[in-house]
């Protein structure tokens, strides 16, 4: 069994969504700054975006996680999976606070 895996792939799971594409948007936009947090708050060993909030990665493999990076999307009831699911992750833009309480979280029990 391989070790490494895709975590997110945002354009596999916008052809999900094609026929609908108000929701499509706000999966693309959720996805988009959901790898922006991450790589902003150093959870990434990778670059996302070219700086200026575009995003050059569409697609992040699990080796491609920091330590605090498999804390907070990995395993279950992990922070990402709930804020995925919360009404502030289908906002447009979305609200990041679930996650940010979560890192800090992480952070504060290091």
């Amino acid at each position: 069994m391989e070790d490494n895996y895709k975590i997110w792939d945002i354009d596999r799971l916008l052809q999900s969504y094609k026929e609908v594409p108000d929701i499509a948007e706000i999966v693309k936009s959720t996805m988009e700054h959901l790898f922006i947090f991450l790589e902003k708050n150093s959870l990434l060993k990778c670059t996302v975006s070219d700086g200026k909030g575009n995003l050059t990665k569409r697609l992040i493999m699990k080796d491609e996680l920091t330590e605090e990076g498999m804390k907070i999307a990995i395993g279950p009831k992990n922070p990402v999976h709930r804020w995925l699911g919360s009404k502030g992750s289908q906002k447009i833009p979305p609200n990041m606070s679930l996650l940010e309480k979560a890192l800090a979280e992480i952070r504060r029990n290091a």
